[in-house]
C-alpha cells in the first residue's frame, strides 16, 4: 500500500486511485487489465495540478477492503474546506443481497476489493470484504460535509455488475463485472421496506457538489478497450476520461451533460464501435446545473 504524507493547506486537489486486475486465484475473479488505468489516471491528475503527495494509490494486493477503508479514513482526516477530491476505482463489481432494506430491487451493488470472493459461502464468506454502495455513499456524505459547498467530488467507477466477469464471446473482449448475484442459492430479492435509508446524492448548499460516473448503465456490459497503437488494454471509461478531461476539456469548466456527451462520443471513435455503441456512461449527480473543473481553479 503506497501511503504518502499529505500537505495540510486549504484548497488542495486530493485523489484516491484503486485498481485491481489480478485477484487471488482462489477468489474466483478473473483477470482484467487495470494497471494501465492507474497510469492513465495518475498522469491525468498530475497534468491537472494534483501533487503526487496528495494522491493515494492502492493496486492489486494492496487494495484489500481494510486498506481501502484506511485510505478513505486518511482522505477524510487530511481533506480541508474547499478541497477538490477525485476518486477512481477500476475493478470488478457485483450485485449482492441488500442488508438494510433501502434498495427498490432488493440488491446492493458492490465494488470488489482484492480479498472479496466471487461466491457466497455460508458461515465462511458472506460478503464482509465486498465494498457496498451504501458504504461508499457514507464516505461521500462525510467528505461532502467536510469540504463544503465550494469543494467538489468526482467519482469514477470503471466497473459494472453485468457481464461475464471475464472474456465475452469474442476472445479479445474482456468484460468487467458479473451478473451472478452474491447471495445464498435460495435468495429471492424483495423490494426494500426502508427507502428512507437510501443514500442518494442530495443537493444542499452545505454539501460539496458531487458526481459519480459509471462505465455503463446497469443492463449493459463494461468492455475493456484494446489500443492497437499501445498494444494495451484499458478500461473504456478510464481511457475516455483521460482523453476528454486531459485534452478536450483541460482547464475548462464543464457540465454533467457536456461530460456525458463527450465520453459517449469518444467511445464511438474507438475501434470495434459495434461494441461500444452498446455501452453508455451512467452519471449520478447532486446538481445537474453545477459547472465542474477537474482541479481547483484557486489552487
Amino acid at each position: 500500500m503506497w501511503m504518502i504524507c499529505f500537505t495540510m493547506e486549504a484548497q488542495t486537489n486530493r485523489a484516491l486511485i484503486v485498481t485491481i486486475g489480478q485477484y487471488p486465484p482462489e477468489s474466483g475473479w478473473e483477470l482484467i487489465h487495470t494497471e494501465n488505468d492507474r497510469r492513465l489516471t495518475f498522469n491525468l491528475l498530475i497534468d491537472n495540478h494534483y501533487n503526487p503527495q496528495d494522491i493515494q494509490i492502492l493496486s492489486n494486493s494492496q487494495a484489500t477492503k481494510g486498506n481501502i477503508v484506511e485510505a478513505f479514513n486518511n482522505l477524510f482526516d487530511r481533506c480541508r474546506k474547499d478541497d477538490y477530491i477525485y476518486i477512481h476505482f477500476s475493478c470488478h463489481r457485483q450485485q449482492m443481497m441488500d442488508d438494510n432494506g433501502d434498495e427498490d430491487d432488493g440488491l446492493d451493488e458492490a465494488l470488489i476489493p482484492y480479498d472479496a470472493l466471487f461466491w457466497y459461502l455460508p458461515d465462511t464468506y458472506e460478503g464482509k470484504n465486498h465494498l457496498r454502495d451504501d458504504e461508499l455513499g457514507k464516505w461521500l456524505l462525510k467528505l461532502r460535509n467536510k469540504i463544503g459547498q465550494n469543494g467538489q467530488i468526482i467519482v469514477v467507477l470503471d466497473a459494472c455488475h453485468s457481464g461475464t466477469g471475464n472474456r465475452d464471446n469474442n476472445e479479445n473482449s474482456y468484460v468487467r463485472g458479473t451478473s451472478r448475484i452474491f447471495a445464498p442459492d435460495n435468495y429471492v430479492p424483495l423490494k426494500g421496506k426502508h427507502p428512507e435509508l437510501d443514500l442518494k446524492l442530495e443537493q444542499s448548499p452545505k454539501l460539496a457538489p458531487t458526481l459519480v460516473i459509471s462505465a455503463c448503465k446497469a443492463d449493459q456490459n463494461n468492455y475493456e478497450y484494446y489500443s492497437q497503437s499501445n498494444r494495451s488494454y484499458y478500461g473504456v471509461l478510464s481511457f475516455c476520461m483521460a482523453n476528454v478531461l486531459g485534452k478536450e476539456l483541460k482547464g475548462k469548466q464543464w457540465s454533467v451533460k457536456t461530460l456525458t456527451e463527450k465520453i459517449h462520443a469518444k467511445m464511438q471513435t474507438l475501434n470495434r464501435p459495434y461494441i461500444y455503441r452498446k455501452q453508455q456512461p451512467y452519471i449520478e449527480y447532486s446538481d445537474k446545473n453545477h459547472l465542474y473543473n477537474l482541479s481547483n481553479p484557486n489552487k
